[in-house]
């Protein structure tokens, strides 16, 4: 399923293939890895969740993109994490037609790119550091695209757009 992303920040992420198949190496710098592809923060347009808010995203890509851009993008996994203790949950996504991406497909492949829980929340943290970010798990991306449905609905009782 495809969806368009609002991006509103990015950041350095550990997030490579293991087998070094791309130019992205990973350096250790004593408490993290650097230099895999970027992660864009956003929301999905004309969705809202539960607590009333757009639909989060993280967005792994080859270039970082500016705030304000728009990104066409697939459904890799959902991610729950607590945010200072409290539930959240987020997309996360790669760009719709980008080959660099192809093989990710769903929670199994993101282990094969650093993409643990302990590593998600250390990219969320980057993301919006004032805040202490834990990640409890992720699930596959048919479970996404069920809770990006539900979001849909949400937006469309908000507004008043049932069909």
């Amino acid at each position: 399923m495809e969806v368009t992303v609002a991006v509103e920040a990015t950041v350095g992420s550990p997030f490579a293939p293991h087998d070094g198949a791309d130019w992205h190496d990973l350096i250790d710098t004593g408490s993290t890895r650097v230099t895999g592809y970027p992660v864009g923060a956003g929301w999905v347009t004309e969705t809202r969740t539960e607590e009333g808010r757009p639909t989060a995203v993280l967005l792994l890509m080859e270039e970082p993109a500016l705030p304000g851009r728009s990104v066409r993008a697939r459904l890799v996994a959902l991610v729950h994490a607590l945010v200072d203790g409290q539930p959240r949950t987020e997309l996360l996504c790669v760009p719709a037609h980008d080959a660099n991406f192809a093989a990710l497909t769903d929670v199994g492949t993101l282990r094969a790119w650093h993409a643990d829980e302990a590593t998600l929340a250390l990219v969320l943290h980057r993301l919006d550091p004032a805040h202490h970010w834990r990640v409890a798990g992720c699930e596959s991306a048919a479970a996404a695209e069920a809770f990006l449905a539900e979001a849909r609905h949400g937006y469309e009782r908000l507004t008043g757009r049932l069909e």
